[in-house]
């Protein structure tokens, strides 16, 4: 190794004797992290020589490119990404653990960090000092180099993950294994040691380095006098910074690892060293775990991708092709399955779905196809309902919507809590569905003879109606129940004057069923003045409404009791029965039963009827197809099944599909979802950040872009023999360069490149 080492003193100006400045205290944790590097800037520009970071909380780029040697900065708290990038003098000590980055390209300088350390740490460090006291992730000192005078040197006091030095061209990597860790000191993967160095050298205490561990390019070679000398100094630096005793870490054995050749490229880059490891980088996409668990199909990482690449009205027209519900759903109501399979909540929480479609609210002018012949009518205007007519409509087919309500929207107007949907909200996605030329024939409830006018009138038919009949519990007493969704509906409608909607604060309320039903119905009876603490909720398991939802009730004052099992009922109260088979009465001015409903049918053709179920559902022949029995209709939505609201706008969507398939002749292809593979994610080597940190135009940032290529070309960047090339959305990959290293595999955090056989 060339070079000199640099001194190792951490002092601050203040214990050198120096007349230093008062310390400037700044209490971090709102500041947006370009806003806080640009104090820090300010303040070093101004005189200030002692900075302290009070409650970080993952702010990125902090000390990036500060250049003044005698400046010290102290970070209280974890920052993000990007510590020290290309620092050139000053001392930053973090009072806790780091993230990726830390380093990064640094020129001069100290980092001391009291934790652990993430990914990607003094990649491209040509000079200065990183001390870290516990352990590391993966790709930990890529490509260090010496530059001129300047030797960089990296100190890790616990373990590190795969690929230590890989490319290492320069430097002092010193693996202090404090602990005595006897096995996956310096990772577990095959090859992954030091792989490709060709400069510097690499020192690891008390560790017997197995041979399949070290990489292309890298050989042990015994310990000398000189290294014992040149590393000493650096472990009782590190002992003193962290208080602990060097004696006892410099006791053990000491490994070295150095290039196997003399000049960098001799052996190691093409065309020299020898392709052995029998793989090579495919390029696959795949849908993102967030769309493929969206029963709607919304593709939010591929909406992701275009925000990122800068194509915002590209992103929102992709959305339209999903849903006409974007808002008023996605936006306010949907318990978001996306993000409960987020990758990204393993880092620090899920890319934020619901903020994003209220934030990209759709307003752009929907795109219509070629005008066709065949009319289409559409029995019920509910999700499923409106998902059908939208879709049909966008296709160039004049579609009418019939429903016996005097608005559309189902229960999304006549059921759901203004609180949780704000009409206004739900009137943007109806208009937006009305502009596209979609008539409404509404207070119209379609019965047998009208069936049979509109199957003349009309070339197809898709019934849609929703489950609208409530089915009352079969217990004794079961005339003194009243069913939740007639409750909503009186309060939703405004009929204020109702009997049953005429209480009074004190009045005793027992709802049956924990749904998402009975949180609207709940939320409905405290805005009618029935005291919170009066309310007691009883399911026969955990209830399905949304945990937080739940937890805010309960602050309220309302009760939620389970598992209880409904036994009779009266003019005074229910009895219960627990778990155990213990009764108990509970008193109750008015029960509402939030349980299941089912539709009302009997307007459908007898051969239609003939395909009901015992629970009055539509069972279909074919799980992949919308078709009846009957030619021209076709059946989507709560007649299938009770789900989601975002199930059945899936259901729909695709339910128009194969309508407009079998209208033209083509053949119906249901969509497919091929979620991409945990296996290939790497969540692990992204940083968390603070929920506060981000605006949610940027959200795309966090987005790990699972299974989908967002055209970073770092994989690109990252090949060490420039094997690999992009053209347009595609990577190619030439073979006779390639030499299976899966370095470009490594850095796709989405998991796009994957290293196969050849």
């Amino acid at each position: 190794m060339t070079g000199n080492y640099p001194s190792l003193e951490f002092n601050t100006p203040a214990s050198k004797g120096q007349e230093a400045k008062k310390t400037v205290v700044i209490e971090a944790g709102g500041i947006y992290y370009r806003e806080l590097n640009e104090k820090i800037r300010r303040l070093a520009l101004d005189g200030e020589r002692r900075i302290i970071l009070k409650g970080v909380r993952g702010q990125r780029y902090l000390g990036a490119g500060l250049s003044f040697p005698d400046l010290y900065l102290q970070v209280q708290g974890i920052p993000g990404e990007d510590l020290g990038f290309n620092l050139n003098g000053p001392t930053i000590e973090v009072l806790g653990h780091s993230q990726n980055a830390v380093a990064n390209t640094m020129d001069d300088g100290k980092i001391i960090v009291h934790g652990l350390g993430g990914d990607a740490l003094a990649y491209g460090m040509r000079g200065g000092q990183l001390y870290i006291r516990d352990d590391v992730g993966y790709r930990v000192g890529i490509h260090m180099k010496e530059y001129r005078s300047k030797v960089p040197v990296l100190v890790i006091g616990g373990t590190s993950g795969d690929y230590l030095g890989e490319y290492m061209a320069g430097g002092l990597i010193i693996l202090l294994n404090k602990d005595n860790v006897k096995e996956s000191v310096a990772g577990n993967s095959d090859k992954t040691l030091a792989t490709g160095i060709h400069g510097g050298e690499l020192f690891i205490y008390g560790y017997e380095i197995p041979p399949y561990l070290l990489g292309i390019g890298a050989v042990l070679t015994p310990v000398t006098r000189d290294d014992l000398q040149k590393v000493e100094p650096y472990v009782r630096e590190f002992s003193r910074v962290f208080q602990m005793k060097a004696a006892p870490l410099l006791e053990r054995e000491l490994f070295k690892i150095v290039p196997a050749g003399k000049r960098p490229f001799a052996r190691f880059y093409y065309p020299s060293y020898p392709v052995d490891t029998g793989l090579k980088p495919e390029h696959v996409e795949k849908c993102s775990p967030c769309e493929a668990s969206c029963p709607a199909g919304i593709p939010t990482g591929r909406f992701l991708r275009l925000l990122r690449l800068g194509e915002t009205e590209k992103a929102i027209r992709l959305l339209d092709e999903y849903t006409p519900l974007r808002y008023s759903c996605c936006g306010f109501i949907c318990p978001h399955i996306c993000m409960e399979n987020c990758t990204r909540g393993q880092v620090d929480f899920p890319v934020q779905s619901e903020q994003l479609a209220r934030y990209y609210k759709n307003d752009l002018p929907v795109e219509v196809e070629e005008v066709k012949e065949e009319k289409i009518a559409v029995i019920g205007a509910g999700p499923a309902g409106l998902s059908t007519a939208y879709q049909l409509a966008r296709r160039g087919y004049p579609v009418t919507v019939f429903d016996e309500s005097d608005r559309p929207g189902g229960k999304l107007y006549q059921v759901i809590s203004r609180t949780r949907l704000p009409l206004e909200s739900l009137e943007h996605d109806l208009q937006k569905i009305a502009r596209l030329g979609v008539k409404f024939v509404l207070n119209t409830r379609v019965n047998k003879g009208m069936m049979d006018n509109i199957l003349k009138e009309y070339q197809y038919v898709v019934v849609a109606v929703g489950a609208h009949q409530p089915l009352i519990p079969p217990v004794k007493g079961a005339e003194h129940l009243q069913a939740g969704l007639d409750f909503l509906k009186e309060y939703n409608l405004g009929r204020r004057n109702s009997n049953f909607l005429n209480l009074k604060p004190d009045s005793d309320v027992v709802v049956v069923g924990g749904g998402d039903a009975a949180v609207d119905g709940i939320e409905a009876l405290i805005a009618l003045g029935v005291a919170p603490g009066h309310i007691t909720v009883i399911d026969i398991k955990k209830p399905s409404a949304k945990i937080e939802d739940r937890h805010r009730l309960e602050t309220e004052g309302v009760r939620f009791r389970y598992p209880l099992f409904l036994q009779e009922a009266n003019k005074e109260g229910i009895i219960v029965k627990d778990i155990m088979g213990q009764e108990t009465f509970l008193p109750a001015t008015l029960v509402l039963v939030f349980i299941n409903e089912r539709p009302q049918l009997d307007f459908l053709p007898e051969e239609v009827l003939s395909g009901l179920d015992q629970r009055g559902f539509y069972s279909r022949e074919k799980e992949e197809s919308f078709r009846s029995v009957h030619p021209r209709i076709s059946v989507a939505g709560d007649i299938q099944g009770q789900g989601l609201v975002t199930t059945n706008i899936g259901r729909g969507r695709q339910c128009a599909l194969e309508v407009d398939a079998l209208l033209q002749g083509r053949e119906y292809l249901p969509e497919v979802k091929d979620p991409q593979d945990a296996v290939f994610l790497k969540p692990q080597k992204a940083s968390p950040v603070a929920d506060d940190e981000l605006n949610i135009e940027e959200e795309y940032d966090r987005c790990l872009h699972c299974g989908i290529c967002v055209q970073c070309d770092k994989c690109v960047e990252a090949c060490p023999r420039g094997a690999l090339t992009r053209d347009g959305e595609t990577i190619n990959v030439d073979l006779s360069l390639c030499g299976g290293c899966g370095t470009c595999a490594a850095t796709c955090l989405g998991g796009v490149i994957r290293m196969v056989p050849r």
